[in-house]
């Protein structure tokens, strides 16, 4: 059986990815690419005048707005979408209908289908399904992620039921019905006139052991999911919907797969449900590759977007929908396959100039405590400190000894602030530690050693080990607690939650029981007297 992923591009490494997770990935992960590069980077909130013109969504909350600076330019962003990309363009992307309608008259295969107003009567849905034949597929004008879709539609029962679904939801104005095509579902990225990514989306699986049921197998899949960058916030869900499918197909939560047996939990494909990536770039023919560039450039003001299509046995390619404002972590982190860099492909289209930076940084920020001013409202941007730039050196020290006093530890970071280092010191399994250094002065690097012996109150080292290091970190010096600690520190939080709600409890039935009593009763009257005295001194005072 094919094994996920569990290691990125070196450049995302695990750790960095703890930094962003869910809908601020996107932003965060373009945004460090530019940054490392050396230009300039800010993080804005909604109202930012600089964005009051472009097209945004769901940006309450700060991590998707950003823009990036060189001595000449700056371009503005909305998560993977750059300024380049006209409104129009976006508006044509997001209605599906039109997008199909735009596609088909420069020429590029799409779907056979048609929008309807949901005030149409059912004699017209049922008249028009019948003409491009079963089975067909149902599914908002303007919607993402899977929502609303109904595939696979074989009859007139069936498609009845989807419309009346659709037509109650107060959310939907209009639908889109379509042919349903055979074939695997992907989703390519592209810049200008090349094709940098392309994944084939799978419906939400399991494959059985012999042994775990439905259940056990689908929280084992999750575990797998959690350990992916993107995936970790896109889990299978136990609802309804799945158990009804497992069960159409004579299975329930409790059934056990036979050993190497795949069952198939929805016949979705959207990675945001549950589905897997795998890439296929290196696979992909030179035709896809070819319809999915003509795709982007039919559609004036679009420069790069997500194509999603359908490619049957026979190789042929039709085109579904275009995504202006494209999640592009699944491309990023493929569940399976080879990650591609679609960030740096992104910078490299908005500043060219900053193509093969022999001197990129290695390091990262704290997203969160950056945008921690914007969430406060204290300021409408926020700038991020510029990187070390030039050639870059690190080490990673493993020593051994009396080496755990926190006190220790915190005079290490103390050298290191020092000598504007950047690290961190970690605890690891067999009580020894790591210090991690890196910076542009090759002396303060390779000599930290020194800082390492330099406090025998604290400290008692038997042994240092020296070693390259050339991974990520984090701009500034951490004290990072060991697992056995955080874990310690969770479950008394843990405890100390469980404690303070029981303590509620417990008060809230004693007030409860107070109210009923015969002295709250008794004293009712004068309670009321005094709230009207009250009243009367606001009113002879005038407050």
């Amino acid at each position: 059986m094919e094994k996920p992923n569990t290691s990125w591009l070196p450049n995302l490494n695990s750790e960095i990815m703890y930094e962003a997770r869910g809908f601020e990935l996107d932003a965060y992960i373009i945004a460090l690419e530019g940054w490392r590069r050396g230009l300039t980077l800010r993080w804005h909130v909604k109202d930012d005048e600089h964005f009051k013109n472009m097209k945004t969504w769901y940006v309450d909350r700060p991590g998707k707005l950003f823009s990036l600076s060189s001595e000449t330019k700056t371009h503005y962003f909305f998560r993977t979408r750059g300024d380049v990309v006209t409104n129009e363009a976006v508006e044509i992307g997001m209605d599906k209908a039109r997008t199909k309608e735009t596609l088909k008259k420069n020429g590029i295969n799409v779907t056979e289908g048609k929008s309807f107003n949901v005030d149409v009567t059912i004699e017209e849905i049922l008249s028009y399904a019948s003409q491009i034949s079963y089975p067909v597929v149902v599914k908002p004008v303007e919607g993402s992620f899977g929502r609303d879709v109904h595939l696979n539609i074989k009859d007139d029962q069936e498609l009845t039921i989807a419309f009346n679904k659709l037509r109650d939801n107060p959310k939907i104005d209009s639908i889109l019905i379509e042919r349903q095509y055979n074939g695997n579902d992907h989703r390519l990225y592209v810049i200008d006139d090349q094709v940098v990514a392309a994944i084939e989306r799978i419906p939400a699986n399991i494959v059985g052991d012999g042994e775990s049921t439905i259940l056990e197998l689908i929280e084992a899949k999750n575990e797998l999911r959690k350990q992916n960058p993107r995936l970790i916030s896109c889990l299978i869900k136990i609802d309804k919907e799945l158990k009804t499918f497992i069960k159409d197909q004579g299975f329930k939560l409790s059934s056990i797969l036979d050993k190497g047996e795949r069952l198939y939990l929805t016949d979705k494909s959207n990675i945001s449900i549950g589905g897997d990536s795998r890439d296929v770039l290196d696979n992909l023919s030179e035709k896809v590759k070819e319809l999915s560039i003509k795709t982007i450039a039919a559609i004036s003001g679009l420069n790069h977007a997500a194509i999603d299509l359908i490619i049957s046995e026979s190789g042929e390619a039709t085109v579904i929908e275009i995504n202006t404002t494209a999640q592009i972590g699944s491309l990023v982190f493929p569940m399976y396959g080879t990650p591609r860099d679609v960030p740096s492909a992104i910078i490299d289209y908005y500043f060219p100039e900053t193509k093969n930076d022999p001197y990129k940084s290695p390091l990262f920020f704290d997203f969160y405590d950056l945008l921690e001013p914007l969430n406060n409202r204290v300021v409408t941007q926020t700038k991020v400190s510029i990187p070390l730039k030039g050639k870059i050196y690190g080490k990673r020290f493993i020593v051994s000894g009396d080496v755990l006093n926190v006190g220790y530890h915190r005079g290490l970071r103390k050298r290191a602030f020092e000598g504007k280092v950047s690290g961190y010191v970690k605890r690891r399994e067999d009580d020894r530690i790591d210090v991690v250094v890196m910076g542009n002065d090759p002396d303060i690097i390779n000599n930290f050693d020194q800082a390492i012996l330099s406090d025998p109150e604290r400290s008692s080292v038997e042994e240092i080990i020296t070693e390259e290091w050339s991974e990520p970190v984090k701009v500034g010096f951490e004290i990072k607690a060991d697992r056995k600690l955080q874990l310690l520190q969770l479950q008394q939080l843990q405890d100390e939650n469980k404690q303070l709600d029981s303590d509620i409890q417990e008060l809230s039935e004693k007030i409860n029981k107070y109210h009923k009593s015969f002295s709250w009763r008794l004293t009712a009257p004068i309670r009321f007297i005094g709230l009207i005295v009250k009243v009367l001194k606001k009113l002879v005072h005038g407050k």
